[in-house]
């Protein structure tokens, strides 16, 4: 029997005990998971985390997305950002091949209807009616990881 030999053999019990740790499964590895931030500050060519949610029409918003628990391999990153009546005025879709941690930095640009440039002299806010207000920057990875986060463009 086994257990006989067990207590009469207390070194095979340590033997087992290893058996067991090495039969177990390790666990699954850890999902990647995204965190960004926006900003419309550049230092040195760079963008800078600011500590504001607003931006201006004529900003060009920064979206830094740093992206931890790669697993080795090709993933797909896209990035929609959309304006406060709801369109997808940006879709990025990119593609890299990495593993660990890697960050990520795309951006938005608004540009004013053809015509309304020569009037925003008087008005800066002339034909970007629609940009006025909270907007939406969704990124995903692989279609799994997701992170959604707001912010408001003033003019």
């Amino acid at each position: 029997m086994l257990i006989k030999i067990l207590l009469l053999n207390p070194g095979l019990l340590g033997v087992a005990g290893i058996l067991v740790w090495l039969a177990t499964p390790l666990p699954a590895s850890a999902e990647p998971s995204i965190g960004a931030w926006l900003s419309a500050t550049v230092e040195n060519g760079a963008p800078v985390q600011a500590d504001t949610l607003r931006f201006g029409c004529n900003d060009k918003i920064y979206a830094v997305i740093d992206l931890t628990d790669l697993s080795d391999g090709s993933h797909q990153l896209q990035v929609d950002w959309t304006d406060p009546t709801g369109k997808t005025r940006e879709h990025i879709d990119y593609p890299l091949h990495s593993s660990g941690t890697s960050r990520i930095t795309v951006w938005l640009q608004l540009h004013p209807p053809k015509g309304a440039a020569l009037f925003s002299f008087f008005n800066p806010a002339m034909g970007m009616d629609d940009f006025i207000g909270t907007w939406q920057v969704e990124i995903n990875l692989d279609g799994k990881a997701h992170l959604n986060q707001s912010f408001e463009v003033l003019c």
